[in-house]
């Protein structure tokens, strides 16, 4: 006669901890939580923002950041957006983190770490990109500008959210009043440190301003000549008369040069360029005037 096994009774203990790993299971990922979770995304399906503020990227910084994250892992995380209506095989937009991005393409990586962003991804990419501080001062004040503009913010909330003082974006902003092909100039080609470009901004003479924009192109400028030119523009008439800081008749050649390339190539002149233009003369009339007598 076969001897029937007798039927253990379950532990008490092993009940309760199977009901709490089961009750941690459906309560650690909570869809509707406050916190993203990170999740594995293949470089492939992923595509930039051709609209973020940041337009250069330096082949060797990128190449120093691919050997960091390879000797110490991806420590953060990329931002990305869905693909909407795609036809393409890009399913993610980078929101925020495209050097990584760029990182873990040249070290071979075929996949990263990212976390899904469904808020509004300008702004995200904005603050993301004006906290670091590798921006030129022209992407720096344009974003700054847009970030201001898309939400409705004065200057002393940029301020708070990206830890400047009021006066500090306020300066920053005022490089924007300078034109926008010699922003751009002085800026990447020139390589003119910000506060040289805030005092520049600042010259209330446009015919002053543009002797200092040659200098500068030169890499001759410095922000206390900018200060001393300005110093000598807001003395009074009465003051003893002097030649003024920085000025050579060297300056005066090249800009004739320049007009003269503009003349032969028949640019077209907006209505500033034209009252810039009849400022010059005058004051060219009078000097020669002064000459004369």
């Amino acid at each position: 006669m076969a001897t029937r096994r007798k039927t253990k009774a379950p532990s008490p203990i092993l009940s309760v901890a199977a009901g709490l790993i089961d009750d941690a299971s459906n309560s650690f990922v909570r869809q509707d939580g406050k916190f993203r979770h990170t999740f594995e995304i293949p470089l492939t399906e992923v595509a930039p923002d051709p609209d973020q503020p940041r337009k250069s990227f330096d082949d060797e910084s990128i190449a120093a950041l691919a050997e960091t994250m390879v000797a110490e892992g991806q420590l953060q995380p990329i931002l990305v957006r869905r693909v909407t209506n795609s036809q393409s095989d890009k399913r993610w937009v980078i929101v925020a983190g495209e050097r990584r991005w760029r990182a873990a393409q040249h070290a071979g990586w075929s996949s990263m770490l990212a976390i899904e962003h469904d808020g509004d991804a300008e702004v995200a990419a904005l603050i993301e990109n004006l906290q670091r501080v590798d921006l030129n001062p022209l992407e720096e004040a344009t974003g700054i500008q847009r970030l201001i503009e898309k939400r409705g913010w004065n200057q002393s909330q940029a301020g708070e959210v990206l830890g400047k003082s009021r006066g500090e974006i306020s300066s920053i902003l005022k490089i924007l009043t300078l034109p926008t092909d010699i922003l751009e100039e002085l800026t990447s080609e020139r390589g003119v440190a910000r506060n040289t470009l805030v005092e520049l901004a600042r010259v209330p003479d446009p015919v002053r301003q543009q002797e200092l924009i040659e200098q500068a192109r030169t890499g001759q400028l410095t922000v206390k000549a900018i200060r001393l030119g300005r110093a000598d523009l807001e003395r009074p008439e009465s003051a003893p008369t002097r030649k003024p800081s920085g000025f050579t008749f060297t300056s005066v050649d090249r800009m004739a040069q320049r007009l003269s390339e503009v003349r032969a190539q028949q640019l077209p002149l907006n209505s500033e360029d034209r009252e810039r233009l009849r400022r010059l003369r005058a004051e060219i009339d009078q000097v020669l005037g002064d000459e004369n007598t």
